[in-house]
């Protein structure tokens, strides 16, 4: 199997109907429409969806969707806002968000298979409603960076390695030439979570949706290259600082009685490079990257402030990482 950085894939598709203003400027009687109309079309459908009003879904749920970055605060405070989901929320049809219709489908280092699933959904909302469409300019959206495909796609790199070789600079610039954007995962925090980066497109009129993933891809592909060639250099030129950095994280993650959540990616990440560089064989690899990715919600690493919940996280988290469970999923 190829090595690869990617953590975490996501693709986004935009889309507005034809008839309405854009959602800021909706009554709540044209949302409760639009609503109805998105939910009638899925109503004998193949996609095992259930919608829910925003202010209909228990904090926990809330929680989840924000750690997994399907939604964002300006969409918690949306009183006319909606949401399909499947049951395992890897795909989620945010309605009357910043545009009417927002489908995503989130999986691991899959944009193609992810960007399959998302067309076929649109393809099968494009059958039933009309969307607003201009033959110049593509798919119309609020946000003018949006128009045309209306696709974003996106993968989640830990690049640890690289970055702590400070090469990560490189990448910048790289990404501006080629048009894409890449830029770290802060959450609400002020630090850089978990060595963790993304790189999506940032333009989407002008281009094909090839194109579009082909260019992330790329990048994609060659900062995994670069970060696995970073991990031997480490492993012989900085070897007892590299091993002594993974397992003191690990033994805060096994011990710590208050932890941030800046702490708690760090620890996560050098815990995620000593598994995969085969210094530790007794800690599940899909446990610390389900943590990583926002799977657990009770921790609230993306939506909590640095300071908040530290007890109660650390406390999980001693949990999970006992010898007892860390070896559990």
């Amino acid at each position: 199997m190829e090595q690869s950085a990617v953590i975490k894939s996501k693709v986004d598709i935009s889309r507005n109907l034809n008839g309405y203003s854009f959602p800021h400027k909706l009554s709540s009687q044209e949302a409760e429409i639009i609503i109805q109309k998105v939910k009638n079309v899925f109503s004998d459908s193949k996609y095992d969806f259930t919608l829910h009003k925003i202010n209909e879904l228990s904090q926990s749920e809330l929680d989840l969707l924000e750690e997994r970055e399907l939604m964002d605060d300006e969409f918690l405070i949306n009183a006319n806002g909606a949401l399909l989901f499947n049951s395992d929320k890897t795909i989620c049809i945010l309605i009357n968000g910043l545009d009417h219709i927002k489908i995503q489908v989130i999986g691991y280092n899959d944009i193609k298979g992810l960007y399959k699933i998302a067309n076929e959904i649109d393809d099968t909302l494009e059958s039933h409603l009309e969307y607003a469409f201009d033959k110049d300019l593509g798919y119309l959206t609020t946000c003018p960076i949006n128009v045309g495909t209306g696709l974003k796609v996106t993968n989640t790199v830990h690049i640890p390695s690289i970055e702590k070789l400070k090469q990560v600079d490189d990448y910048y610039k790289i990404a501006h030439k080629i048009g894409v954007n890449f830029k770290g995962v802060y959450g609400k925090t002020k630090s850089i979570l978990g060595s963790l980066y993304k790189i999506s497109n940032t333009i989407m009129i002008g281009r094909s949706e090839e194109n579009i993933i082909q260019s992330v891809e790329s990048i994609s592909n060659d900062l995994s290259k670069r970060e696995y060639e970073s991990r031997e250099i480490l492993k012989n030129v900085h070897k007892i600082d590299l091993e002594d950095e993974i397992f003191r994280s690990l033994a805060i993650l096994s011990s710590a009685r208050v932890i941030t959540n800046s702490e708690l990616m760090k620890c996560l990440s050098n815990v995620k490079l000593g598994i995969e560089m085969g210094y530790i064989d007794d800690v599940n690899l899909e446990k610390v990257i389900n943590f990583m990715t926002g799977k657990q919600p009770y921790l609230k690493i993306i939506s909590a402030y640095d300071e908040e919940d530290k007890i109660e996280r650390a406390s999980y988290i001693r949990r999970e990482f006992s010898l007892a469970n860390r070896n559990n999923k």
